[in-house]
């Protein structure tokens, strides 16, 4: 079970208040602060909750009885294959209580080696750059090749404009496939890349799919997250400058 010091030093390495682990975990702020100072008999739901929410955002700890570690995987690339449950990942992270503070996200759309030609041949990612720590989704098969695809992928669009307009940037044409890369050397690549602010989504959509005919088909549906995505953002759209990269 992890102990009250690795408790502060994963936090420490998250660079995350008490407060916000305490929210991510779903305790108090003061039974948190007492865990941490060793005061009372935490319950050991409780420990595994703190440390369940230290682990999904890339704190690993360790106890042999002889030492403890605990390690901060910088990088991750989540094996998220199935887009429903990638999906959820993807809007827990985009989340403000999300330990991982995203700073900055990067949309793109990266052709499939596997697929050669047809409306699954590019896929949709994004890389999520937080305070201390980059979160890689590209192995899951996001498409808008159907109606429950385009929602899911319209429902994530819909979190990072509602939630972090500011901090969105896409690339402006497919790019090799990033899974057949190493972890460090795709997300390597993809901050060499020329990232563009990301104002509107027709300009990422259009990438790889078609925005206006998308609309059409799904604009108006009563519940679909394409329709409250264009309550949002509007219909249109413009190209902005180049950006770089946080």
């Amino acid at each position: 079970m992890i102990s009250a010091a690795q408790i502060r030093a994963g936090r420490s390495l998250l660079n995350v208040k008490q407060s916000e682990l305490a929210k991510s975990a779903g305790v108090s702020l003061a039974t948190l602060n007492n865990i941490e100072r060793g005061v009372g008999d935490p319950r050991s739901s409780t420990m595994e909750a703190i440390e369940r929410a230290l682990f999904q955002s890339g704190v690993e700890v360790e106890t042999d009885g002889a030492t403890e570690s605990v390690r901060l995987h910088r990088l991750a690339r989540p094996s998220a294959y199935e887009t429903f449950h990638a999906s959820q990942r993807i809007l827990e992270c985009l989340s403000r209580d999300s330990l991982l503070k995203v700073e900055s996200i990067l949309f793109f759309a990266r052709r499939d080696h596997a697929v050669r030609d047809g409306d699954d041949a590019v896929k949709l990612c994004l890389m999520l750059v937080g305070r201390v720590r980059t979160v890689l989704f590209d192995q899951v098969s996001f498409t808008m090749a159907t109606g429950p695809r385009t929602a899911e992928a319209a429902g994530i669009l819909l979190a990072a404009f509602a939630l972090h307009a500011d901090h969105l940037s896409y690339l402006d044409r497919p790019t090799e496939d990033t899974t057949l890369a190493p972890l460090s050397d795709a997300v390597a690549r993809l901050r060499e890349a020329d990232w563009r602010r990301l104002d509107h989504p027709k300009a990422l959509i259009d990438v790889f799919d078609d925005w206006d005919a998308k609309c059409a088909r799904f604009g108006d549906r009563p519940g679909h997250p394409l329709a409250d995505l264009l309550r949002l953002t509007g219909r249109g759209g413009t190209t902005p400058a180049l950006g770089t990269p946080a």
